[in-house]
């Protein structure tokens, strides 16, 4: 007998199954189910045991800790419910179901709030602390302002440690009113999160009208993200927005070590998922480091591009809870200073802006009325937050397209502290600098760092002592073509298998330099290196031809550099690889003669060609040579 085998479905729940399998055990499943196990609503024995369960208080919190992935530790908590266990109501959503129809969904949105409030406080987690709370009990006739509060101090949390996660279960229809309930947290110190991005019925119009401070992406667009480049893209355009709306995003239902790589090389600032812990009554205070892959560091990261900590400036910070008048002393004393930092313990939570204040502090009652109110009643969160390692590029690239922001200043962080401010006028003078002094050294056509950056990025990575691989692309053909067309026709694909090289790269860790006339070089520092470079000859193959404008098999007959008139087939890309393996970099090597070599071997060989030259992969003196050859489109 025979077996294929291959990467199982996975459920909506994360758990794999085998799907050639998986009928008959349902059908018997689902048989036994119906006869054992009563549905909410049948014969009322849903709503009698929800009404014990209220009576009794038995709910049980477990938590699932959020991680920051730049700095790998626990950002905080998200409390969840379980129902009494061994009973049909243990799973939260048959629990808030049968509420819902009971009419009690207020009642028992409270208690749960009440259980994780008290039971996150006897844990003595620190950290933020995420409450679930469905938008239609806020519009229930029960519905009492401020009791969540009351609640919290009652435990003795901060409220700025509390998250308010506004939770889809069915469609809002009276947005205004969510949009004032939110607003009412705020005042109380809460911060809000919209949850299940993508998976509600009203997600985006939700995220416009409330302007959450984080958004949760939907779990469906995190399983498989690794092998869904439709996925990757919403994710991506997500950050985006985010970025531009002043909101921090957290992605739900991380589950495999790869999808965790996948959002790590997107940008993704903080996961949760079952990757790291599932939901737990004791969660853990820490993440174990070997669930964090090593990954490769983009150059920015490794010192190749000058970063925000260039123009970090010192800043005033003062804690959240800090009074209207002390807060008022310290701009009257410091007439230069433009805002002020606010911090919760640790945490950067945005600025108090001169200007903004200045205009309550000054008016003719405005001591009288605010001197009870604290700092974080005037804070402005629609400021930028970045790490000092971020390269001056990236911020400036944020802040210029970023939407409804404060951009004259921003938060300068060092592992989530406050390291310093930016202001906007220094990081434009030294982006000037840079763009200035890059192009001294690009390729006028393509725009490409020429060799003297190509040079420095060589001689950054041998230092480094890390895999790499330098390719050389060269044109076959390509001189002929320019002749028989023309400069500007030539001009067209070079810019062409430039765009083709730079769809085909990860520009966070790869690097792409023009040399001149038709050579080109990527110095790639992932194991997948060789998968880009194949796919890249083969779309090189399937579009050249569209540049030969009907030319009969895109054959064309000149005169060569001797003048003797010759027949030329299609044009095609050869590629000499050097794949250059830690243990090499101790000894002397000269890698621009090797590229240069490897490329002149794969211009011998016919057609399309790529030729690979490894050096030091098993020991320094080792040299191991293979090459390949694709089949050009002119048949070759």
């Amino acid at each position: 007998m025979k077996m294929a085998c291959g990467r199982m479905p996975r459920r909506a729940n994360g758990e794999r199954y085998c799907q050639g399998f998986s009928y008959k055990f349902n059908m018997i499943t689902k048989r036994y189910i119906r006869n054992k196990i009563p549905a909410v609503t049948d014969s009322g024995i849903g709503e009698k045991l929800l009404h014990e369960v209220l009576r009794q208080e038995n709910i049980k919190a477990l938590f699932q800790p959020i991680i920051h992935l730049q700095t790998r530790q626990i950002y905080g908590y998200e409390g969840l419910i379980r129902g009494p266990v061994n009973t049909i109501l243990h799973a939260p959503t048959r629990l808030f179901e049968a509420a819902t129809s009971a009419g009690r969904l207020a009642e028992l949105d409270l208690l749960c709030r009440r259980v994780v409030i008290k039971r996150f406080a006897q844990l003595g987690l620190s950290g933020r602390l995420f409450i679930n709370v469905d938008p239609s009990s806020l519009a229930h006739e029960t519905f009492r302002e401020g009791v969540t509060l009351e609640l919290i101090e009652q435990a003795g949390i901060n409220p700025s440690q509390v998250i308010i996660e506004l939770t889809e279960t069915r469609p809002v229809e009276d947005v205004q009113l969510m949009r004032q309930a939110m607003i009412h947290y705020r005042k109380m110190g809460f911060r809000v999160a919209l949850d299940d991005l993508g998976a509600g019925y009203s997600g985006l119009k939700l995220w416009s009208e409330i302007r959450p401070d984080i958004v949760k992406i939907d779990r469906h667009f995190i399983q498989g993200i690794d092998e869904d480049r439709t996925k990757q893209q919403f994710v991506i355009a997500i950050l985006k927005t985010a970025t531009a709306l002043g909101a921090r995003v957290i992605t739900e239902g991380v589950e495999t070590e790869r999808e965790y790589a996948t959002l790590r090389k997107i940008g993704v600032e903080m996961v949760q998922g079952y990757y790291f812990c599932r939901p737990v009554e004791v969660p853990p205070t820490a993440i174990s480091s070997g669930l964090f892959r090593k990954e490769v560091r983009s150059r920015m990261e490794n010192g190749d591009s000058p970063t925000v900590e260039k123009i970090i400036r010192p800043a005033i910070s003062v804690q959240a809870n800090t009074k209207f008048l002390e807060v008022g002393e310290i701009f009257t004393s410091r007439p230069e200073l433009e805002s002020i930092v606010i911090v919760h313990d640790q945490e950067v939570l945005g600025l108090v802006l001169r200007r903004e204040f200045m205009n309550s502090y000054a008016s003719l009652y405005g001591k009288e009325l605010f001197r009870k109110f604290p700092a974080v009643r005037f804070l402005n969160n629609n400021v930028m937050q970045v790490d000092k390692k971020l390269a001056l590029e990236e911020v400036s690239f944020r802040l210029t397209t970023s939407l409804d922001l404060y951009t004259e200043e921003f938060i300068i962080l060092d592992d989530c502290r406050l390291a310093g401010k930016g202001r906007l006028i220094d990081l434009l003078h030294e982006i000037t600098k840079l763009q200035v002094n890059r192009a001294q050294h690009a390729n006028p056509l393509t725009l490409l760092p020429g060799n003297v950056p190509i040079q420095q990025e060589l001689q950054r990575l041998f230092n480094q002592v890390e895999f790499f691989v330098v390719c050389y692309f060269d044109l076959d053909n390509f001189k002929p073509f320019n002749d028989f067309f023309g400069f500007s026709r030539g001009d067209k694909v070079l810019r062409f298998l430039a765009d083709l090289l730079i769809a085909n790269v990860d520009e966070q860790s790869d690097f792409i330099g023009h040399i001149g006339g038709d050579d080109f070089v990527v110095i790639f520092r992932n194991a997948d290196w060789l998968l880009s470079v194949r796919r890249i000859l083969r779309q090189f193959d399937e579009s050249i031809g569209g540049y030969y404008n009907g030319q009969i098999g895109n054959n064309i007959t000149t005169t060569d550099r001797d003048g003797t008139v010759r027949k030329y087939q299609q044009m095609t890309l050869s590629v000499g690889a050097v794949v250059v393996h830690p243990s090499a970099l101790p000894c002397r090597i000269d890698l621009g003669e090797e590229a240069a070599t490897a490329k002149h071997e794969a211009k011998a060989m016919p057609g399309t060609s790529l030729y690979i030259h490894e050096i030091g992969s098993s020991s320094l003196s080792q040299v191991v040579m293979e090459h390949c050859s694709l089949p050009s489109a002119a048949g070759q």
